[in-house]
């Protein structure tokens, strides 16, 4: 489970998020070079503390980058999200991520997209690209709703022989 902080400026501070591996927030925390908001501020280190210097001297203060403070290493995030951060004073802060409406590019020749939500279809697609007869069509409807399989004679709940 990789666990990502990413540093902000906050006026003569700086402000490190944490976040979890869903991108979404977990703690934030103020600190300086010399004391820290988190439980740990009043010891003589944390890690927030720890990891402010490598972002100042990677120059990552207000980027893209993300450190992995567990493993050692940085990750580049997609500059296309925006991070726009709603500071509440009397709260904990919102992070809001907005992506441009961007279309996708077209798909190459031969290449048809298929929606994951829709199981009969990804089934229906792998047995066609193998040669296997699929479910065949399901109406909308019929969506969630239990589907009978005709198993082979021979087929045992235990072993159903392969088709090779």
């Amino acid at each position: 489970m990789t666990i990502l902080y990413n540093c902000r400026h906050a006026g003569d501070q700086y402000r490190i998020t944490k976040f979890n591996p869903e991108m979404n927030v977990e703690s934030s925390y103020l600190c300086t070079l010399e004391e820290c908001d988190c439980p740990r501020g009043p010891h003589p280190t944390c890690r927030h503390r720890q990891m402010l210097p490598k972002f100042i001297a990677r120059q990552h203060v207000g980027d893209e980058w993300f450190l992995d403070f567990d493993r050692g290493g940085w990750v580049q995030m997609d500059p296309r999200i925006i991070l726009i951060e709603d500071i509440d004073l009397f709260g904990p802060s919102t992070t809001y991520y907005e992506k441009p409406n961007e279309s996708m590019p077209p798909l190459p020749e031969g290449v048809t997209m298929i929606s994951l939500e829709n199981p009969v279809a990804v089934h229906n697609a792998i047995a066609e690209a193998v040669g296997e007869p699929g479910w065949g069509e399901i109406k909308a409807e019929d969506i969630g709703k239990p589907v009978r399989i005709n198993l082979p004679p021979d087929a045992s709940p235990t072993h159903i022989k392969r088709r090779f």
